[in-house]
């Protein structure tokens, strides 16, 4: 095993240096908050797209101009 492993980080012990002050916290909160509000709208637009690709992978058009709905 190399020997950095075995090791941990050397951090300083200031308590200054060592945690974020509640505003910083409240901040990386909100940010995290945002960011998981534009993942989830992502994946519901995605999720649309899909049951959109789905729909139509279902219907056959045929010759006559109407479609026919194959399940699989």
């Amino acid at each position: 095993m190399h020997p950095f492993w075995n090791h941990y980080p050397q951090y300083p012990t200031r308590n200054d240096h060592t945690h974020m002050d509640n505003h910083q916290m409240m901040q990386s909160i909100v940010n995290l908050e945002n960011q998981i509000q534009n993942l989830v709208k992502a994946i519901e637009a995605n999720n649309e797209l899909l049951r959109s690709i789905e729909q139509k992978q279902n219907q056959v058009i045929t010759s006559g101009g109407g479609s026919v709905i194959v399940r699989m």
